[in-house]
Order: structure tokens, then C-alpha cells, then sequence
């Protein structure tokens, strides 16, 4: 009796000790594709919530797109689940902090977010900007919860005949007690709703 237990606990322990290899090896998931924004979703190493990444195509010029990012005011525009964005610090042409306050469902608190995003050209035709979270770079507010936690970044590529592409590659960690469920359930929109707004924005 005692070795039917072993064998059948080998057998439920087993597999579970190596899903996590195969969830943090899994392959991008169309999650969706709709108005020309596209949203690939995959869980990574060391992180509960999935990680995203959304492409679209727009009409426009490098310049003009880097812009609406660069630009605090346009920025805005196109984010349209924030309530608050502004800079905190221009540290150089390459390099700026940002305060962004994203407006969260009831009860749900709202989130705010303190980022450091450096412009660099990988190539002449490209431009990239490399995301990180400073969560205590400013003090945190009442009733308001500062995400901990980002990584990501956007990539903005000529591609020729008046188009852009734009990527959009994030994972974060939004802090509270949201289950990770339920973030990784509605992932998907915010991104999408932000790169079909600057589409939008951009091709008027």
C-alpha cells in the first residue's frame, strides 16, 4: 500500500514541477487582431502576469510617431485609460521620467506609474524606447497604488511608402491585490484600445 502511495504521488508531483519551464518557454498567443492592432500575449520567466506585445501599422512619418510618444500632451491623447501624464524630468534629449495615473474600475484602486524612458536608434530607420519603473522616485499618494514593477518597450519602425510600424512589448506587475487571474484575463485591451487611439491620433 505504502509503495501504490509513492507511485501515485510521483505521478501528480512530477508533471507539476516541470510546468513552469513550459509555461515561462511559451511561444507568443494571439490574444487579438482587430483594426490593424494586433495583440500577442506569453507567459516569461519570473513573472505571474503575462507579458504582451501589440503592432500596428499607421500612416505617418518616424518623426511624427516618436513625437506623440516624446510629447507628454499627445501622449495623453492616445492613452486613453489615463487620467494624468506628465513629465517629471527631461534628464536629457535621450532620456525622460514620466508620471502616468491609469484610471482603474470600481472598487479597484487606481494605479499610477513613474517611468524612465530612454531613446535610442538601433538602426537608422528605427527608434526605440526602453521602459523602466522608478516606484519610489516621487512619494506614493493616498488611495492610489504605485506599480513596483515594469519592463517593456516601444519600437517605432520605418517601413517605407508613408508607414510606421509600432511595437509595443510590456509586462508589469501592477501591485495590490488584483489576482493575477483577472489581469491576465483583461490584458489585452488596454494595449489594444492605446496603439488603435495613436493610429487614430496620427492618421486624422
Amino acid at each position: 500500500m505504502k509503495g501504490t502511495y509513492s507511485t501515485i504521488l510521483s505521478i501528480l508531483i512530477i508533471p507539476l514541477l516541470f510546468i513552469p519551464e513550459l509555461t515561462f518557454a511559451q511561444e507568443w498567443d494571439l490574444a487579438k487582431d482587430k483594426n490593424g492592432v494586433k495583440i500577442e500575449t506569453r507567459f516569461i520567466k519570473g513573472w505571474s502576469i503575462k507579458e504582451y506585445r501589440a503592432t500596428v501599422y499607421i500612416k505617418t512619418t518616424l518623426a511624427k510617431a516618436v513625437d506623440a510618444y516624446r510629447d507628454p500632451v499627445k501622449r495623453k491623447k492616445f492613452m486613453e485609460r489615463s487620467i494624468e501624464v506628465y513629465d517629471l524630468k527631461k534628464v536629457s534629449k535621450d532620456e525622460i521620467i514620466t508620471y502616468n495615473l491609469g484610471n482603474a474600475p470600481w472598487p479597484v484602486l487606481d494605479r499610477d506609474n513613474i517611468t524612465r524612458s530612454v531613446f535610442s536608434k538601433p538602426k537608422s530607420n528605427q527608434v526605440k524606447v526602453t521602459m523602466t519603473s522608478l516606484p519610489d522616485y516621487i512619494p506614493h499618494k493616498d488611495n492610489i497604488v504605485r506599480v513596483p514593477k515594469t519592463k517593456g518597450y516601444w519600437l517605432f519602425i520605418d517601413v517605407g511608402n508613408g508607414k510606421v510600424k509600432v511595437v509595443q512589448q510590456s509586462v508589469a506587475d501592477l501591485g495590490g491585490s488584483i489576482p493575477d487571474w483577472v489581469v491576465n484575463s483583461t490584458i489585452v485591451e488596454g494595449p489594444y484600445d492605446t496603439l488603435l487611439a495613436l493610429k487614430n491620433m496620427l492618421q486624422q
